[in-house]
C-alpha cells in the first residue's frame, strides 16, 4: 500500500484512534501469565455467574488477542468458591460436556459462550482448564440451569424471561434505585400482573416514585420562571422526568403530576435556544429572555440535555400544559434531526460524529425521542439503524460506556423486534458476563475511562440498563415498546445493512468496494472509505475523474462521500469541482465540499479563493427563524474553517488564516461579516487571527462588526467560543477605540471564561496616552452600541 498524502494525516489519525478502540490496528502481545507474565492493567471484569472476577488481556476494550484469564476475585458462597483461587489462570472453558481445551479465540467471549452452553444443560456444568502454580488441570463449576436463548431473544425466550425474573428478585433483595431513582424504571418495565411477586415490586416502584415528589420549596423554585442554575441540574431533572412520566403513564397516579409539571417548566426554561444545554442549564439572554446561550461551564453536553428532551416528549403525553413545551420540543428535536444521515449525535454543538454509529448511546436515545413524534419516522429509523450497527462500539464511551449500555439496545428496539433481536444476538455474551451469580448485574468497562472493577457508573445501576433490555417483551414502558406498532419497524434489508457495517474495516475492502461504500447509508462507512481510498495512491489518478463525476452528479447518492474522498486524495485538479459545489442546493454537499477543499494544496485553494469568499457571503443566512435543515449553520461554518482557521487540532489551517495581503476587499469584508454572524463558537473564533491582522483601513470598514463580535454572546458552541471576542477587543484597543473599555467590562460580567484576557485589554488601555477612555461608571449611558448600529 502506498504512502498516504500529507494532507490526509490528520484524518487518518482520527480514524486510527477509532479502529484501535475496535482492536483492528493495534499490535497485540499478550503476556503469558503461566510463564512469569503479569497483567498489563489494573482493570478486571466480572466473569458471569461464576462468582469470579478476572483480568483478561485487552487494548482499550478489545480482547481479541486474549487467550488467558487470571482470577483476581473469588466470592464466598459462589459456584467458584473452593474451586478456584486468586492468581489461578483459566486457559480454556467448555459448557457442552466436553473436555476443555486452550482458548483458540478471544478468551472473554469464549468463556461467555461456554457459560451460555452450560446454562442450557441440566446439570449446568462449566468445565475450566485451570493453571495453578505450574500445574494444569480440569475443574468443574455448577451453575444454574437457565435454558438456551431463542433465535428471537429477548422476545419469546424463556431464558431471557428467567434472567429478568432473577434480576428483579436481586433488586428486591437489596439493590437501591441509584442516582435520580433511575433504577425504578427496571421495576416498572418488569410489571407483570401474572407474576405472584409483582404486587410487591410495583408497591416498591410506587414508593420510590412518590419519594421523588418535590417539596413545596422546590416546587416554588422550579415554577418561579427562573432557570435552575445549579450544577448538574440538567442531568437530574432530565432523568427524574423520564422516571416520573413513565410511572404516571403506567399508573395514572396523580400525586406525581405537580412535580412533572414543575420539572417540565424548569427544563423548558433552561434549555438554550437550540434545545440543548450543558451540565448546567442556560441563563437568560441579556434582555431577560429565557433560553439564552450557555454562559457558565464549558458548553453543551448532549448526553445531559437529550434525556431532558425525552422527558419533555413523555411529559407531553402526560397532557402537561405549558406554553413553551411544544416550541421547545420543536427546537430540540429539530437540532437532533439535523444529524440524521450525517453521523451520530456529537458531544456538543459540533459537527456530526462520523467515527462511529453511536456515541455514548446518543443514537439510541435519538431513536427513542423521534419515536414519540409522528412527523419523525425517517429520523427514528435512521438512528435505530445506527444503533443496530453499533454493537462493536458498545464498550466505547466518554467517561465510560454506561449510556451505550443503557440507550443503544433500547434505540435499536425502536426499529422493531427483529432489530432488537439482531442487536441482542451480538451483545448477549457481554450481558452474560455482566450478570452475577445472584442475578444482579455489574458495570464493567475495559476502555480505561470512568469507574472500574465493578464500581457503579456514578451510582447508575447496571441492573437497570440490562433488565430494561430483558423486559422489552413486556412492553410496559414507552422506552421499552409500549404502544409501538410494526408500521415504523426497520425492514429486513435495513437490518441486514446495519449488521453488515457493524465493525466496518475499510482497509480490508477492495478499491471497487470502497468506491461503492462512498454511497453507503452509513456516514461512518462513507467517511472511512474516503480516507482509505486516499491511501491507495497508485490508483487515485485513475479514480479522480469518476469521483469528479460522482461529486457533481445531482442524482448520485455518493456525492458527499466523493467530496470527502477528493479532499483526502488532495489533488489540485479537484479544486474547481469542489469549489463549484460550495453553493450547491444540498446542504450536506456544501459541507462536504468545503471540508474537502481544506485538504487540497494551498496553491489550488488560493486559485479558488474568490469563489470561496463569495460562497461564504452568499450562503450565510440569519439565525432566526431557525432552519431545521441546518440549525447551527454547519455547512457555512465549514467555510469559516476553510478560510480562517488558525489551529491544528481540527484539520488544516485556513487559506488566508494569517495573510490578508492582496485579497479583494469587496469579497473579503462580506465573508468576514458572514463568519462573524455564524452561531458556532469554533467557527466564529476562526476570526481571532484575522482580527489581529486587520489594517487600520480594514478596521474602519469593519468597525461595526468588530464591535458586534466583542459585544455578542456566541449563540452556540461555547466550548470553543471567545477567541474572536477577545481578538475584537484587542483590535479596538490597538486602534484606540473607546468602545473597547465598556465592552471589556461587559465581557468580564458575562462570565464566559474570557475574564483574564479582557482584563489584559483593559490594562493596555490604561497604559495608553491617546485612547479616549469612558468612565466605567457611566458605561450604561454610553452610546457606543447605537453608534455601531447595534441594539444593546
Amino acid at each position: 500500500m502506498s504512502r498516504l498524502p500529507v494532507q490526509s494525516v490528520a484524518l487518518l489519525l482520527s480514524l486510527v484512534l477509532v479502529l484501535c478502540e475496535a482492536g483492528r490496528l493495534c499490535a497485540q502481545t499478550p503476556p503469558d501469565l503461566t510463564a512469569g507474565g503479569v497483567p498489563t492493567t489494573t482493570i478486571n471484569i466480572n466473569l458471569g455467574p461464576t462468582g469470579l472476577r478476572g483480568w483478561v488481556y485487552h487494548v482499550k476494550a478489545d480482547t481479541t488477542a486474549s487467550r488467558q484469564i487470571q482470577v483476581q476475585v473469588v466470592e464466598a458462597g459462589s459456584p467458584a468458591a473452593g474451586v478456584l483461587e486468586v492468581n489461578d489462570v483459566i486457559l480454556g472453558a467448555d459448557g457442552s460436556g466436553a473436555e476443555p481445551v486452550g482458548f483458540s479465540a478471544d478468551a472473554r467471549k469464549s468463556l461467555a459462550d461456554a457459560i451460555n452452553d452450560a446454562e442450557a444443560r441440566s446439570p449446568a456444568t462449566l468445565k475450566l482448564l485451570r493453571w495453578r502454580a505450574g500445574v494444569t488441570s480440569t475443574v468443574t463449576l455448577t451453575l444454574r440451569t437457565m435454558g438456551a436463548y431463542s433465535a428471537t431473544a429477548p422476545y419469546a425466550c424463556p431464558k431471557s424471561a428467567l434472567i429478568l425474573e432473577e434480576g428483579l428478585q436481586a433488586i428486591m433483595a437489596g439493590e437501591t434505585a441509584g442516582r435520580y431513582s433511575f433504577g425504578t424504571l427496571a421495576l416498572l418495565a418488569g410489571n407483570d400482573p401474572n407474576n405472584p411477586l409483582n404486587a410487591a415490586r410495583q408497591t416498591r416502584a410506587q414508593t420510590e416514585a412518590r419519594a421523588m415528589i418535590l417539596n413545596a420549596a422546590t416546587l416554588a423554585k422550579l415554577t418561579s420562571g427562573e432557570p435552575d442554575m445549579e450544577g448538574s441540574a440538567t442531568w437530574k431533572w432530565g432523568h427524574q422526568l423520564i422516571v416520573l412520566t413513565e410511572y404516571y403513564l403506567q399508573t395514572q397516579d396523580a400525586q406525581v403530576l405537580p412535580s412533572i409539571d414543575a420539572i417540565t417548566q424548569v427544563i423548558v426554561n433552561g434549555l438554550n435556544v437550540f434545545g440543548t444545554s450543558g451540565h448546567k442549564f442556560s441563563p437568560r439572554w441579556r434582555d431577560g429572555t429565557l433560553n439564552g446561550p450557555q454562559r457558565t461551564g464549558y458548553g453543551t453536553v448532549n448526553s445531559a440535555s437529550m434525556p431532558c428532551v425525552l422527558g419533555l416528549l413523555l411529559a407531553k403525553e402526560c397532557a402537561v400544559v405549558n406554553a413553551g413545551l411544544d416550541p421547545m420540543i420543536a427546537r430540540a428535536t429539530g437540532f437532533l434531526a439535523y444529524y440524521a444521515g450525517k453521523g451520530a449525535i456529537p458531544y456538543g454543538e459540533h459537527e456530526a460524529y462520523w467515527q462511529g454509529h453511536d456515541n455514548n448511546g446518543k443514537s439510541g436515545l435519538a431513536a427513542l425521542c423521534f419515536e414519540r413524534q409522528t412527523s419523525r419516522v425517517a429520523q427514528q429509523k435512521m438512528f435505530a439503524k445506527m444503533a443496530v450497527a453499533a454493537t462493536s462500539e458498545r464498550e466505547v464511551g466518554h467517561t465510560g460506556a454506561f449510556f451505550n449500555y443503557l440507550w443503544s439496545p433500547l434505540g435499536a428496539a425502536a426499529g422493531g423486534e427483529q432489530a432488537a433481536a439482531s442487536y441482542f444476538s451480538r451483545v448477549r455474551w457481554m450481558l452474560d458476563l455482566n450478570r452475577r451469580w445472584d442475578g444482579s448485574f455489574v458495570y464493567d468497562c475495559l476502555n480505561g475511562e470512568g469507574p472500574k472493577n465493578g464500581a457503579t457508573y456514578n451510582d447508575f445501576r447496571m441492573s437497570t440498563a440490562s433488565l430494561l433490555v430483558y423486559a422489552l417483551p413486556l412492553r410496559q414502558l414507552r422506552i421499552t415498546g409500549l404502544g409501538r406498532t410494526t408500521a415504523r419497524d426497520l425492514s429486513p434489508t435495513d437490518i441486514t445493512e446495519a449488521e453488515a457495517v457493524d465493525g466496518y474495516n475499510a482497509d480490508l475492502r477492495s478499491t471497487s468496494q470502497l468506491m461503492s461504500d462512498l454511497g453507503s447509508w452509513s456516514p461512518r462507512v462513507q467517511r472511512s472509505a474516503a480516507v482509505e481510498l486516499a491511501t491507495r495512491t497508485t490508483e487515485t489518478a485513475a479514480l479522480r475523474p469518476t469521483l469528479h463525476t460522482m461529486a457533481s452528479d445531482a442524482q448520485s447518492g455518493s456525492r458527499v462521500g466523493a467530496c470527502f474522498a477528493l479532499g483526502y486524495i488532495a489533488h489540485a485538479s479537484s479544486a474547481p469541482v469542489l469549489a463549484a459545489l460550495l453553493t450547491d442546493p444540498v446542504n450536506h454537499v456544501r459541507f462536504a465540499a468545503a471540508e474537502g477543499i481544506r485538504y487540497l494544496p494551498q496553491a489550488a485553494k488560493m486559485g479558488q479563493l474568490n469563489a470561496i469568499l463569495a460562497a461564504t457571503a452568499s450562503t450565510a443566512t440569519p439565525l432566526f427563524p431557525i432552519q431545521e435543515e441546518d440549525p447551527l449553520h454547519m455547512a457555512h461554518g465549514r467555510l469559516a474553517m476553510l478560510l480562517f482557521y488558525s489551529g491544528s487540532a481540527y484539520g488544516p489551517k485556513g487559506v488566508i488564516w494569517n495573510n490578508l495581503t492582496g485579497i479583494d476587499r469587496t469579497l473579503l469584508y462580506p465573508a468576514i461579516r458572514a463568519v462573524a454572524a455564524n452561531p458556532i463558537g469554533l467557527c466564529r473564533s476562526t476570526l481571532a487571527t484575522t482580527y489581529q491582522n486587520l489594517t487600520q483601513a480594514d478596521f474602519l470598514a469593519l468597525a461595526d462588526i468588530v464591535v458586534t463580535s466583542a459585544h455578542e454572546l456566541t449563540p452556540a458552541d461555547k466550548m470553543f467560543s471567545g477567541a474572536d471576542r477577545i481578538a475584537a477587543l484587542g483590535s479596538l484597543e490597538r486602534f484606540d477605540a473607546a468602545e473597547g473599555v465598556p465592552l471589556s467590562l461587559l465581557t468580564i460580567d458575562d462570565d464566559v471564561g474570557s475574564d483574564a484576557a479582557a482584563l489584559d485589554v483593559l490594562e493596555r488601555y490604561a497604559g495608553s496616552s491617546t485612547t479616549v477612555k469612558p468612565d466605567p461608571g457611566v458605561v450604561a449611558a454610553c452610546n457606543f452600541l447605537l453608534r455601531a448600529g447595534i441594539s444593546p
